[in-house]
């Protein structure tokens, strides 16, 4: 839920020259809806999604419940286990064109952003009390 307290962070998730999302709710940039299933390509320093180019593509979505999917994220990046899987994220899509691809972007309020960072890295058995420690770290490694 979103806390009106809370602020907005951006975390970068990765630079590709082309990635393929779902939109799950209606995306709006500069008013314009976009929804379901899309692809962006990295065309002359550029976002290119259906015939249009955009240095930055802001999706943001009408309501709370809206969520995108990326196919392809890269996870556990260095490790002996790193692979690629779809990972779903709540909050806005922000695509930023650059000199090495396009940069995707989660903007998304701090305790949401918390909420999966905590669920992610903990186990489902770890106690109530050790899961109130990750968050207050994580709250404070972020704040900082």
């Amino acid at each position: 839920m979103r806390s009106k307290q809370s602020p907005i962070i951006e975390v970068g998730i990765m630079t590709r020259p082309a990635l393929s999302f779902s939109l799950q709710g209606v995306f709006r940039h500069g008013g314009k809806p976009f929804t379901g299933e899309q692809t962006a390509h990295w065309e002359a320093g550029l976002v290119r999604v259906g015939n249009q180019a955009y240095e930055e593509l802001l999706l943001e979505p009408d309501d709370d419940s809206g969520s995108f999917e990326l196919r392809e994220v890269t996870i556990g990046v260095d490790f002996h286990w790193e692979r690629r899987e779809n990972q779903r994220f709540k909050g806005a899509l922000r695509l930023l064109a650059t000199d090495e691809g396009i940069v995707v972007i989660n903007r998304v309020p701090l305790e949401e952003y918390l909420l999966s960072v905590i669920s992610s890295e903990m186990s489902a058995e770890a106690t109530k009390e050790f899961l109130k420690a990750h968050a207050v770290i994580s709250r404070s490694w972020l704040m900082a």
